[in-house]
Formats: structure tokens, C-alpha cells, sequence
């Protein structure tokens, strides 16, 4: 069930500040409510990541005792903002939008994922276009169009515009016209029906996808791939009580291959820390990002 839902903010090059009456209001306390309110980014469909994610929510639920909410941001920083109000308790961020998290709002990482597909606590981001589109490198997409995901994306925006940097190639000079789509799978559609020439997505997300029908991807093909990502991280609001926070771990800890979101199937879920995800920041670093002022 979700809880609220935001209304459609626009996409813009940074991440913008969302609606202030989040701020204004009491942050949530699962210990009185008997709620614990659980936050996605929006990768794909709002109501398709709730419902493939039930059975994970139902261990959850089961674990700790608690109801279960949750919340799927308008945008990727909706959800951060969410966090940073005291309105989620826990969540699921990909890699970026958790290190921008971690500037904005008192969260901790405590979990990474582990999909069943490749057994590993990773995956990568890729640059897809039409097998007779002519792009065949990083290159070949001067002059093109191209769409990112979202500004907080790892997969979808920081990671290929780190390769960008380091090929000497700046989207907004050298390519004919830059969108955001606002989802790996309308970025996958965009691709697919000729919108955009090229387009960056989780390599996951687009297997997922070519099954789900979003595109013929017969007629697609992967153009660059990008070093292994860490996955995405599970966190938790810091001021959350310690035995409630232990309950969290445990419950998840319970967690075996079931669906997840935008991960697909999940083997399980690692223990994970903070620094897990400094490699992350060292890609901001070579995008010259100042995280603080990414609002």
C-alpha cells in the first residue's frame, strides 16, 4: 500500500528540492505506530516494483511484527527527501542515490543485495541502441540523442557519464539532444521505439525488460558496458531504536531468492556498510559533484 504519493516534479541536470511540507511535518515513529514505512526509487513502474516486491515486504512484515507501508517517489529525490523528513524508515536506493542520501539525511546502509542471476553483490550499467542505428562506440554517439534515466541514477546517469568524461565526450556539447526519462524501463521503450537513438539502463533492468515485451530487442544492441556497480543498498534512518534496527537486519537476513523491485530476484541480502559504497563517490569526484548541493 502506498502511503502518499508525490505529485510529477520535472527533470532537471541536478537534483531539485521537492515539496517543503514533508520538512514541516512530525517525522514517522514505527515504535508507536506499529508501521514501518519502506521507500523505492522509482526505476520502473510505481505499482509493478510494490507488487513484485510483496513477498519480501510479507517476510518483513512477518519478522518484525509491523505493518507494512510504502513509498515510491515521483522521482528519485522524492524519495531521498522522504528520508531525509523522517517520513521512510527503510529502504531500497541504488548506489548514487544512497551516497546523496548520505549528505542530505541521517541514514545508514546495512544490507546489499545479492540477485540470483549472477550470484554477486553487483551489476552494470550499459549504453543500448538499434542494431542499424550505425553507434558502436562511446564515440558514434556524437551528433545522436540520447536519454539518462535521472539525474540520481547510478546506472542510468553518473556511471556513463563518467565514461563520457573520461573520453573526452560532454553530452550537452556533442550530442544533438539529452533527455531524462525518468525510468530504466521508459528509457528501454524510448530506445526501442526510435525516440532516442541510444540510451544508458542496469544491465538488469534491460534483460528484464526484452522479457517483459518493452521493446523487440532483436532488433537492439548493447553498445558499451561499464565496470561491475555495487548493488543496491538497503538503509535505515539512523535515530530508529537499536533493537528495532537489529529486527530490520534480521528480517531481511530471512530474505531468499524472492523478487524484489527493480532487482528482480534476490538470492539474499549481504551485510553491508557505509563504505561499501565509497567507490561511488570517487566517481562523483571525477564528475567534479559537489554531493552537498545536489538538492
Amino acid at each position: 500500500m502506498k502511503f502518499l504519493k508525490y505529485p510529477l516534479l520535472a527533470v532537471c541536470a541536478v537534483l531539485m528540492a521537492t515539496n517543503a511540507a514533508w520538512a514541516q511535518r512530525q517525522a514517522h515513529d514505527p515504535t508507536k505506530t506499529g508501521v514501518l514505512r519502506i521507500g523505492f526509487i522509482p526505476a520502473e513502474d510505481s505499482r509493478a516494483m510494490v507488487r513484485q516486491s510483496q513477498a519480501i515486504l510479507d517476510v518483513v512484515a512477518k519478522e518484525t511484527g509491523m505493518k507494512i507501508e510504502t513509498f515510491v517517489g515521483s522521482d528519485y529525490n522524492a524519495t531521498i527527501e522522504a528520508f531525509r523528513s523522517g517520513h521512510v524508515d527503510v529502504g531500497l536506493l541504488g548506489p548514487f542515490s544512497y551516497v546523496l542520501a548520505t549528505t542530505q539525511a541521517p541514514v545508514e546502509a546495512f544490507a546489499v543485495t545479492v540477485v540470483a542471476r549472477t550470484m554477486q553483490p553487483s551489476y552494470q550499467s550499459i549504453i543500448i541502441a538499434k542494431k542499424d542505428s550505425g553507434i558502436d562506440s562511446l564515440e558514434k554517439l556524437k551528433g545522436r540523442t540520447f536519454a539518462f534515466v535521472d539525474p540520481g541514477s547510478t546506472s542510468g546517469s553518473m556511471v556513463p557519464s563518467a565514461a563520457f568524461v573520461k573520453a573526452g565526450i560532454s553530452p550537452q556539447k556533442d550530442f544533438k539532444q539529452v533527455m531524462y526519462s525518468g525510468g530504466h524501463d521508459a528509457t528501454i521503450v524510448a530506445v526501442g521505439s526510435g525516440k532516442v537513438d541510444a540510451g544508458a539502463v542496469a544491465d538488469r533492468i534491460y534483460e528484464r525488460g526484452c522479457a517483459k515485451g518493452l521493446a523487440d530487442c532483436n532488433t537492439l544492441k548493447v553498445v558499451w558496458t561499464s565496470p561491475p556497480i555495487p548493488n543496491d543498498p538497503l538503509l535505515y534512518r539512523k535515530s530508529l531504536p537499536d533493537d528495532l534496527k537489529k529486527k530490520i537486519r534480521d528480517a531481511f537476513a530471512k530474505v531468499q531468492n524472492l523478487p524484489f523491485g527493480e532487482m528482480g530476484t534476490v538470492a539474499r541480502f549481504d551485510p553491508a556498510t557505509d563504505k561499501d559504497y565509497d567507490p561511488i563517490r570517487e566517481i562523483a569526484s571525477v564528475l567534479k559533484l559537489d554531493l552537498t548541493k545536489m538538492k
